[in-house]
């Protein structure tokens, strides 16, 4: 039996040239990319700390604006802390609610960042105070939101006659409305207005007058044409009786207002006024 014949393949020289070049192609392409890839993470890795610097803002300098001189040096105090030093947005309004929490008396509180030119800037805004009251016992300021406030950063809220808070409320914001309205019209009464005593919640209040009588207010409403109707009827009542006298306000809206003797025990006679007085 013959013996089988073997064949040996070869490549010939053109053909084996072009594997290799394709195949030195792929090896330098794989590994030009496996390098880009290290170069990248290694790039990334080191440079976080670098671009993490570069986008933080730390201002140069802080700006406070602020019209209460009481609250500028302690808001300067901090806006001086702040400088160089990383404020993001969430500082930020850490920063604005430190300042709110050290001075209650502030409106609004706004601190603002500008990348352009490194400045940081703090806006407060003080409350308006329409009176100083007498609230639980203690001395407080009646915001013009309502709201009760330890300290009065707007320079502003004396009120001609004294004002009691009983209950110590929060706040009063129907109360601090009426006030505002009252107070440039207290010129308006016969008699100068001593104190307003009103309930916890800023109604049911009784304004005593400085000669001795007291007028039951009822609602905060028909303010100017309450004090000239006021006037008539005590004036006439104390023509007839003298006083001082208690007047009953509450049913103003159906137009009666009643007047009675202040200090009598007994009921006493009450006197209608005549006419609706919307």
């Amino acid at each position: 039996m013959a013996a089988k014949r073997k064949f040996k393949v070869r490549v010939r020289g053109k053909v084996r040239n072009q594997l290799l070049r394709r195949g030195g192609v792929a090896a330098g392409v794989t590994a030009g990319l496996l390098a880009a890839a290290w170069l990248a993470g290694y790039a990334v890795k080191n440079s976080r700390a670098f671009i993490e610097s570069r986008l933080q803002f730390r201002p140069e300098a802080v700006d406070v604006a602020c019209a209460s001189a009481d609250a500028l040096g302690s808001i300067r105090e901090l806006a001086s802390a702040a400088v160089k030093k990383p404020l993001s947005s969430g500082r930020a309004e850490a920063l604005a609610a430190e300042i709110k929490r050290r001075h209650p008396g502030l409106a609004s509180v706004s601190v603002s960042r500008n990348f352009l030119t490194r400045k940081a800037s703090i806006e407060a805004e003080p409350e308006e105070v329409v009176a100083q009251v007498l609230a639980g016992g203690a001395t407080a300021y009646l915001g013009v939101t309502g709201r009760l406030m330890a300290e009065n950063l707007s320079g502003a809220g004396e009120a001609p006659f004294a004002v009691e808070l009983r209950g110590g409320p929060g706040a009063a914001p129907e109360l601090a409305a009426f006030l505002a309205e009252l107070k440039p019209l207290a010129g308006l009464f016969y008699a100068q207005p001593a104190r307003l005593a009103c309930a916890g919640n800023g109604r049911d209040c009784s304004l005593w007058l400085r000669d001795g009588s007291v007028a039951l207010w009822g609602e905060f409403e028909f303010t100017r044409l309450k004090i000239l109707r006021l006037n008539e009827v005590m004036k006439d009542a104390l023509a007839k009786s003298g006083g001082p006298l208690r007047a009953d306000l509450r049913s103003f809206g159906e137009g009666k207002i009643f007047v009675s003797a202040l200090k009598q025990a007994a009921p006493s006679k009450r006197t209608k006024a005549a006419g609706a007085y919307r």
